[in-house]
């Protein structure tokens, strides 16, 4: 159960930092900065960190 936790919290991790690095990208060429895949990855990331935070604290306990 922890080995899926630290699973899901880097996906979390990963899938945030694209978000984050795409809506500075797209900031810097004067496009819409939540256009694009910012938000999408940006939810699923958010999601994925709470999942692992939960998962890993239920097996820490």
């Amino acid at each position: 159960m922890l080995n899926a936790g630290i699973v899901f919290f880097a996906i979390g991790v990963i899938l945030a930092g694209i978000a984050t690095i795409s809506f500075k990208i797209r900031a810097i060429a004067n496009k819409r900065a939540w256009g694009g895949i910012t938000v999408p990855f940006g939810i699923f990331g958010a999601i994925a960190l709470v999942i692992g935070v939960i998962l890993i604290v239920i097996t820490r306990n």
